[in-house]
């Protein structure tokens, strides 16, 4: 196995509004001598033009080495991480949503940091502010508070599944179960089972659109607690949990630099316990697509 080849893996579901604008922003990586993507996976579980447009991109870029597997069946993200790790033949892998735009230098990055000791990196998801309701300006600021506990080196918050790097031989050596929400979360535990590292590069950079409305806001807060709620037992070996003190204190700091943000934030979690109450019977492993994301 080539030490400095790349596998990226996609799974997709309806992005027949994102992908092309994706696959641009993945052939301006600047990956520098030493690394190459051999191979692009994309697992897809689409019921719309996404497969047809993967194809066209595979026919138009034959360097990359482009692979898609469409299943008539949905899935879901665990059973797609799944078929990645058993197809990959990079000694890295890169996986990537397909909702995101890459920072030219973010794979490099990522790819870099895995060595013997460290067995997955995290990426610096920045959402875009291409809109400041309420539900945007509450994701946004949410998007920031993150970034500032992550870079306080707090393991529950590190791994964000819209980009990351894993080593291989790791991958193939973990099987996430189908029912699991937080699959980011469920992988970073059982690479830190494996006695490896994870990190987090602040510099290896992915922007996203945030919901802007307030089903696919209140959709992603309550699929996060469900999900992490789901693997409560695996974390707490791990101590993983952000000391009040603390959270409170990178709440305040962002507080200050994006005052209305964090208004907004506490407007929408006043909504909170009825969006929870009512929707937390229907989260599952299938993952609702936030829509507004994908425009």
């Amino acid at each position: 196995m080539n030490k400095n080849a790349i596998t990226i893996g996609i799974i997709t579901y309806n992005e027949q509004n994102n992908i092309l604008k994706f696959f641009d922003s993945l052939k301006s990586q600047r990956l520098g001598d030493k690394l190459v993507i051999s191979e692009v996976i994309f697992v897809d579980d689409s019921n719309d033009e996404t497969p047809i447009l993967i194809n066209k991109i595979r026919s138009e870029n034959p360097e990359y080495n482009i692979r898609l597997i469409h299943n008539e069946k949905r899935k879901g993200a665990s059973q797609g991480w799944n078929t990645i790790f058993r197809n990959a033949k990079g000694s890295i892998i890169v996986l990537l949503d397909a909702d995101i735009e890459i920072g030219e230098n973010c794979i490099s990055r990522l790819s870099n940091k895995i060595t013997d000791n460290v067995g997955l990196c995290a990426s610096n998801t920045v959402p875009k502010i291409n809109n400041m309701g309420l539900y945007a300006c509450a994701s946004v600021f949410i998007g920031y508070w993150l970034r500032s506990i992550r870079i306080n080196g707090l393991s529950q918050y590190t791994t964000m599944g819209r980009a990351l790097s894993l080593d291989t031989e790791l991958a193939r050596g973990i099987e996430i179960p189908q029912e699991i929400i937080a699959i980011d979360l469920y992988l970073q535990c059982k690479v830190l089972e494996k006695a490896k590292k994870v990190i987090y590069d602040d510099d290896a950079v992915v922007y996203f659109n945030p919901p802007i409305n307030k089903n696919d806001f209140f959709s992603q807060i309550v699929r996060a607690l469900i999900g992490h709620r789901q693997i409560k037992e695996l974390t707490r070996k791990f101590d993983f949990d952000a000391t009040a003190s603390l959270t409170i204190k990178e709440f305040f700091k962002n507080s200050i630099k994006y005052p209305r943000g964090s208004l907004c934030l506490l407007l929408c979690y006043l909504q909170l316990p009825v969006s929870y109450f009512k929707d937390r019977e229907r989260v599952s492993h299938i993952w609702e697509p936030a829509n507004s994301t994908k425009n």
